[in-house]
């Protein structure tokens, strides 16, 4: 709605303009008519004029003369003027004095239309750079605790919102995960029949900030209740978790009330239910002795088990974990360091053992899942997995080890695929294939690779066998297969081989 003033010593022009205004639309609405300027004036505090309409010539101050004073009160009000042909030098002034149109008597209503289409858009813009630059404010305020900031930027930040109406009492905060990401309009149109100042704002995925006006009659009841209020406006199907801070009333407190408001959130997290509110007055206590032991299950109990691969022993601590941790409602905090770590733990000895980690899972931490329950299930698995995963990959490193071995001890022997399989009691196709996927060469490059270096070894030290004994001893009974099997894998034949390390 843009709120407009119009001044006009000559009746039925200021009455006829009015009149024009008023059927411009609905947004357009003029909150006072004036005979001249001094009695605009009387009434300019009072009022939150968009845009004052005013003549040039009146009598006791004229048109100029009340721009000076307007630009001194109200420097962001929007100012047009209107005046005959005779009074255009009077005009030429005012524009100087940055109007926002002149109009010539009598007004043209296609170009009063477009003045008043003009100055809605321009207050709109205003309006939300405006809003912007204080949410941005709320932002840095809220996220960056006061020993993160400079004393300047603390001061621009709490002269920038202490005139907002939300700061002028007190105010709560709200932190609120939803399972669905379009619930901001829902907390907007509840929070917009409040009768109250608020401010709605989002900075983390699935995560909405609620600002809430309290007034000094209010207590923390109150709070309780709105956020009771607020839950019920959401979709009956959208899994919900929301806490609540206590009450506060300078802007340099913004980050504590966040910050109490994600902790009761956090606590909130583990409790079951659809939707569940906590309160910062209302957090049961935390033993750091608890915090401590969940540490130890993982850190001793779960790496000894994960490391023996003892899968069942591995699988109870991590349940014993889950349990203490949800009945204590571990912090955020530690439970993000508890989850790296055994994270961690499962990457470390799976590299130790040697498995590709080219298709690693995705980090498990909290704000991922929706609730406690969600999470636990989802770490739960992962152990499951990992741990089913590292036992599969010490069974094949036994058959892969027990084939390397066989191999070196026969190879200069004929050695067939099927006879390596019975050996470990898989089929020959799943054995290539497993032994490919684990060495990164096939079963006969091995062989060729052990033949070949064992050649090499009697070409530079048995001088008296002739090559093509040479190439018998290392299995190979065909003196030209022999020579071209060396000549592909060292470069040379095997004469020229000899040749050239007994230089």
């Amino acid at each position: 709605m843009l709120n407009i003033m119009v001044v006009d010593d000559e009746e039925r022009i200021r009455l006829g303009l009015a009149k024009l205004i008023e059927l411009s639309g609905d947004e357009f609405r003029v909150i006072g008519i004036y005979e001249n300027a001094l009695e605009l004036l009387e009434h300019l505090e009072e009022e939150e004029p968009d845009l004052v309409v005013t003549d040039i010539k009146m009598p006791q101050m004229d048109g100029l003369r009340l721009i000076e004073r307007i630009r001194e009160r109200k420097p962001s009000v929007s100012i047009a003027i209107i005046s005959g042909f005779s009074e255009f030098d009077y005009a030429r002034q005012a524009i100087r004095l940055g109007v926002e149109e002149y109009l010539l008597k009598p007004v043209d209503t296609d170009e009063l239309n477009a003045l008043l289409e003009r100055v809605r858009l321009k207050r709109i813009r205003e309006r939300s750079q405006q809003i912007t630059a204080k949410d941005d404010y709320i932002r840095l305020l809220a996220i960056n605790g006061p020993d993160k900031l400079t004393d300047a930027l603390k001061a621009e930040a709490e002269a920038a919102l202490t005139e907002h109406p939300l700061f002028r009492d007190y105010y709560a905060c709200f932190v609120l995960r939803a399972s669905a990401d379009r619930i901001q309009e829902r907390i907007r149109s509840w929070s917009s029949g409040l009768n109250r100042e608020t401010r709605v704002l989002s900075w983390e995925l699935n995560e909405t900030v609620l600002l809430v006006s309290i007034r000094p009659d209010d207590n923390t009841e109150t709070i309780r209740s709105l956020g009771a209020g607020l839950l019920a406006n959401l979709p009956v199907n959208v899994h919900v978790r929301a806490g609540t801070s206590g009450i506060y009333s300078s802007p340099l407190a913004l980050n504590e009330s966040y910050h109490e408001a994600l902790t009761a959130l956090h606590y909130a997290w583990y409790e079951e239910g659809i939707r569940v509110l906590a309160s910062a007055d209302k957090l049961a206590k935390r033993a750091d002795e608890a915090s401590s032991t969940l540490h130890r299950l993982i850190d001793r109990d779960f790496r000894s088990a994960l490391h023996t691969l003892d899968s069942e022993r591995a699988e109870a601590a991590i349940k014993t974990w889950i349990h203490e941790a949800g009945q204590t409602h571990l912090p955020w905090t530690l439970l993000n360091e508890h989850s790296a770590l055994l994270q961690t733990l499962v990457r470390d000895e799976k590299a130790e053992r040697g498995f590709s980690q080219e298709e690693e899972t995705e980090a498990i931490y909290p704000a991922g899942y929706a609730d406690w329950h969600e999470f636990g299930r989802a770490l739960l698995q992962f152990v499951q997995e990992q741990t089913k995963l590292l036992s599969e990959l010490q069974q094949d490193n036994r058959i892969i080890e027990t084939v390397k071995g066989y191999i070196q001890e026969h190879y200069t022997e004929e050695i067939e695929l099927s006879k390596l399989a019975e050996l470990v009691f898989l089929t020959p196709s799943y054995l290539s294939k497993l032994f490919r996927v684990k060495t990164g060469e096939t079963i006969t490059d091995l062989i060729i690779s052990l033949r070949i270096e064992q050649a090499k070894r009697l070409l530079a030290t048995e001088l008296s066998l002739k090559t093509y004994e040479v190439g018998e001893r290392v299995g190979y009974a065909d003196p030209a297969y022999f020579n071209k099997v060396f000549k592909k894998i060292a470069g040379l034949t095997p004469k020229e081989y000899r040749d050239r390390v007994r230089i």
